[in-house]
């Protein structure tokens, strides 16, 4: 269940005064555009720069705020819906805060405030980021972003997102597909892992590797281990190449029960270290 806060007295005060960036109602405009890679809602802030919701496959929405100049001073920088001045009946909600480091003209808030903020523009209120201003020690600065027309735009947002691959590069490079003990054949939940990977190497064109290791638990002979861990590697490849994925990207190496990711000593540890990794390379 989602909970607001009302936003404390003081900062109602600060943001009163604050120095504000905002687009003219009449002059809003929303954008989106996209790829099977990522999707990016973005609205220009006159004066200031361009607020930019982010949803890269496999990933929740983020936010960031891009400045064409440092205007922001580095330090604590509070983030809050607020409602816009013809709604003088609603209550501002503060969404927390984030620390904007040194020289860092891209302020980026996590998942949790990008969904709060989104969550506001459907409601109608206006996400509001306030911190402190080179230009004044005495007067704050706050950047707003517009609820105008972010009805349609969120609709082209999600129609952006329904064409995103089911997970990004980095998720696809951390896969591990699990066996059986003893065993090197695919089971049915690792040939599922497989088809996902499957997905994002048929999409993406940059891949210049695929390496694969292989590893067992520590049950049977040393020797033995590193040539089931071998025939790991193989079952996996040759899944892949089987549904078109170039056999020349390919590196491999066996490791059989050197490099253990979990203790040998209970059935959960041995279960984890039955497997074969797979990383990608651009």
């Amino acid at each position: 269940m989602k909970q607001w806060f009302t936003l404390p007295l003081c900062s109602l005060a600060l943001s009163a005064q604050a120095m504000t960036f905002q687009t003219r109602m009449e002059d809003v405009q929303w954008s989106v555009e996209g790829d099977q890679f990522a999707c990016r809602l973005a609205q220009t802030v006159s004066g200031y720069g361009e607020a930019v919701f982010v949803r890269r496959a496999g990933e929740r929405p983020v936010f960031e705020l891009n400045a064409w100049s440092n205007l922001l001073r580095p330090g604590r920088v509070h983030v809050y819906n607020q409602p816009p001045h013809w709604r003088p009946d609603a209550r501002s909600q503060t969404l927390g805060h984030v620390q904007l480091g040194d020289n860092q003209p891209v302020l980026r808030l996590p998942q949790q405030q990008a969904g709060q903020m989104l969550a506001g523009l459907a409601q109608g209120m206006q996400p509001t980021i306030l911190g402190d201003s080179w230009s004044s020690t005495t007067q704050p600065l706050q950047v707003v972003v517009s609820n105008v027309g972010y009805g349609a735009a969120w609709n082209e947002f999600q129609e952006c997102i329904t064409g995103l691959l089911p997970l990004n590069f980095e998720q696809a490079s951390n896969t591990t597909i699990s066996f059986a003990t003893g065993g090197s054949s695919l089971t049915s939940e690792a040939r599922s892992v497989l088809d996902t990977v499957l997905v994002y190497l048929m999409a993406d064109e940059e891949i210049s590797r695929i390496q694969l290791d292989g590893h067992s638990d520590n049950v049977g002979n040393r020797l033995d281990n590193r040539e089931l861990s071998r025939q790991r590697v193989l079952s996996v490849r040759d899944y892949l190449v089987e549904r078109g994925i170039d056999d020349d990207l390919f590196s491999l190496r066996f490791h059989g029960e050197r490099y253990p990711v979990a203790s040998n000593q209970s059935a959960q540890g041995r279960a984890a270290n039955r497997r074969v990794t797979l990383q990608l390379e651009k």
